[in-house]
């Protein structure tokens, strides 16, 4: 990514939008939802009973 400025704020590029989030994740220690156990133990259990 050639331009770092605004990394507060979403612009409607899919890139731009990914390194905001990780901006702030890196610069807080906080984690989205997506990486919460049972979140990660219902979709293992999904792929479980796929056939």
């Amino acid at each position: 990514m050639d331009e770092y400025e605004d990394l507060d704020a979403y612009n409607g590029d899919t890139e731009h939008d990914m390194w905001v989030d990780f901006d702030y994740n890196e610069n807080t220690g906080e984690l989205s939802d997506i990486f919460d156990d049972t979140d990660l133990d219902q979709f293992i259990d999904n792929l479980n009973d796929w056939d």
